[in-house]
């Protein structure tokens, strides 16, 4: 009896150290989408500056990084039409500014007209991100506009799909024309968003002065007055209309009333500073308007919705444009 006890303590041991079967090793996991969604993360980097101009845009980086410490994840890169869409990725970002009730309201894109050619051969575009390893997404689109005017809180977050579409119509690809991408599940990641603060230290308004007559033609001058006020708490320069980066502009929204054209716009615009708090006109009355004008005619009796906007020179390729809110020009017979 005591001859046999090691061998039995032995057996015990050994069944307790070696169990019966294996697990799989995680990095050996059948690939699925919630496994991609978890491993990879779209991570938005923000511009040092929060805080923009009412008529500017945000603008936000992005990158792919993975986070699995085993896997490595075949991604495709960018390319032309990926920022629309028409292929693979589909990287775009997305935009919602917060009310006064808190609520937060998608916002629409700016729209803009592009070229139908694009860069469909996406499947050379595969690399594989290794673990801990990120994927910066730059230089290759024009990342979501959007036309921010009001102040108040925005934020952006960015967007990265992989549908394997083969074109603009958006229907995936046979597996066997993916390439290196055969196999992989389709997926998407959000990242978490960024917000700015909007502020509007340039508030344009418009007034109506007159109507137009079906037929007449009018000066736009005397029928809408422009005004600039210095919202911020520093001194700002304005400057009325002209060829170095201030300007008006005055569009209908109906055929209503004729295309107008400025005339004898000066090479150079006058200047002025205004203190935080003061009004100034830009167009339509007083000393500083300028001088350029042009006719405006009225073609059918009714009223027509009109916006005016501002135009701000910058020191970057960026465009400054604050729209004041709308007005109705009323065009009788």
């Amino acid at each position: 009896m005591r001859a046999a006890l090691p061998a039995v303590v032995f057996t015990a041991v050994f069944a307790v150290l070696a169990p019966a079967s294996q697990p799989k090793a995680a990095a050996d996991a059948p690939l699925t989408k919630e496994l991609i969604e978890t491993d990879l993360k779209l991570v938005a980097i923000p511009p040092k500056e929060r805080v923009i101009e009412a008529g500017t845009q945000a603008h936000i980086g992005l990158k792919l990084v993975n986070t699995s410490k085993t896997r490595t994840h075949k991604v495709v890169k960018p390319g032309d039409g990926s920022e629309c869409g028409w292929r693979d990725p589909w990287v775009r970002v997305a935009g919602e500014q917060r009310g006064v009730d808190g609520a937060w309201t998608a916002l629409k894109p700016l729209v803009y007209s592009r070229c139908g050619l694009f860069d469909h051969d996406w499947p050379k575009d595969v690399v594989e991100l290794k673990p801990g390893a990120e994927l910066a997404l730059t230089n290759w689109y024009s990342p979501g506009r959007f036309d921010f005017q009001f102040p108040g809180t925005v934020r952006l977050s960015g967007h990265y799909e992989f549908r394997a579409v083969g074109g603009k119509g958006g229907q995936p690809r046979p597996d066997a024309e993916r390439g290196a991408m055969a196999g992989v599940p389709l997926f998407a990641l959000r990242s978490e968003p960024v917000e700015f603060e909007v502020v509007r230290s340039f508030d344009v308004r418009a007034k109506v002065k007159k109507a137009l007559k079906v037929g007449a033609e009018t000066k736009a001058s005397e029928v809408i007055e422009i005004t600039v006020t210095n919202n911020s708490k520093k001194r700002l320069t304005v400057g009325n209309v002209g060829q170095n980066g201030y300007g008006v502009g005055i569009a209908a929204y109906s055929e209503s009333v004729s295309t107008l054209a400025f005339k004898d716009v000066p090479v150079y615009s006058a200047t002025r500073t205004i203190e935080p708090g003061e009004t100034i006109t830009v167009f339509g009355g007083g000393d500083f308007a300028s001088k350029a004008d042009g006719p405006w005619k009225g073609l059918k009796a009714g009223t027509v919705r009109v916006r005016v906007s501002y135009s701000i020179p910058t020191n970057s390729s960026g465009s400054h444009v604050v729209h004041a809110p709308d007005v109705e020009v009323k065009v009788d017979e």
